[in-house]
């Protein structure tokens, strides 16, 4: 599973979308709280086994689904294939 499906993964379990697409607004159209977005950080540092920076972890610069794939992308040298 790569990056991109798996930000989708988490996205749709915080969400309860079924179908998650790139231009998605986190706090519009997946409807994310507060909470749902630390929870959000909180699991793609655990998914990724990845630290994020503080810099990284402002919700308002985290907009729609693509800016998440982009940051986690960043962390990971931009490599695809993630260990399953």
């Amino acid at each position: 599973m790569n990056i991109e499906e798996k930000v989708k993964n988490i996205l749709s379990e915080l969400s309860g979308e079924e179908v998650v697409v790139n231009e998605a607004t986190l706090q519009g159209k997946l409807a994310l709280d507060s909470l749902s977005m630390v929870t959000l950080l909180i699991q793609i540092e655990e998914e990724f086994g990845i630290e994020l920076e503080e810099s990284d972890m402002n919700p308002f610069e985290l907009t729609n689904v693509q800016s998440v794939i982009d940051m986690v992308k960043k962390y990971c040298g931009g490599e695809e294939n993630e260990k399953e």
